[in-house]
């Protein structure tokens, strides 16, 4: 059977500002470089436990 799709709401109004504050923050608030490497090392290092 198949699953039911929700249909998205339309955001107006004060949610519309907050979703759009939210949105502007995300954009700005990266992780460094250096996280990132080892973040994804981490993850290889797992991965290959896995395999």
């Amino acid at each position: 059977m198949a699953t039911t799709i929700k249909v998205t709401p339309v955001v107006k109004g004060k949610e519309s500002e907050r979703f759009n504050a939210t949105i502007s923050a995300s954009k700005t608030n990266k992780i460094s470089e250096e996280k990132k490497a080892k973040i994804f090392s981490l993850v290889n290092k797992v991965m290959t436990k896995k395999a």
